[in-house]
């Protein structure tokens, strides 16, 4: 099967209240075209790579897995 990870983006928190974000201050996000590449990219040995780079010095995680659907605004 061929991966595609339709969208990727990571950012830091800069604006947010402490309150609200928790103690957490930054994201990776990861879109994938659709379930079956999610399940491909659990056992790729990037995921694996990238889990072994930054699981050390991350103190606090939350890992979400959910459909993403496009909202969108009003005209």
């Amino acid at each position: 099967m061929y991966l595609t990870i339709y969208l990727y983006g990571r950012g830091k928190d800069i604006e947010s209240h402490d309150m609200l974000r928790q103690g957490f201050t930054h994201v990776f996000l990861m879109t994938f075209n659709g379930k079956d590449e999610f399940n491909a990219f659990q056992t790729q040995p990037n995921h694996f790579e990238f889990t072994g780079v930054f699981s050390p010095v991350i103190e606090n995680i939350v890992v979400l897995d959910f459909p993403y659907n496009l909202v969108k605004a009003p005209e």
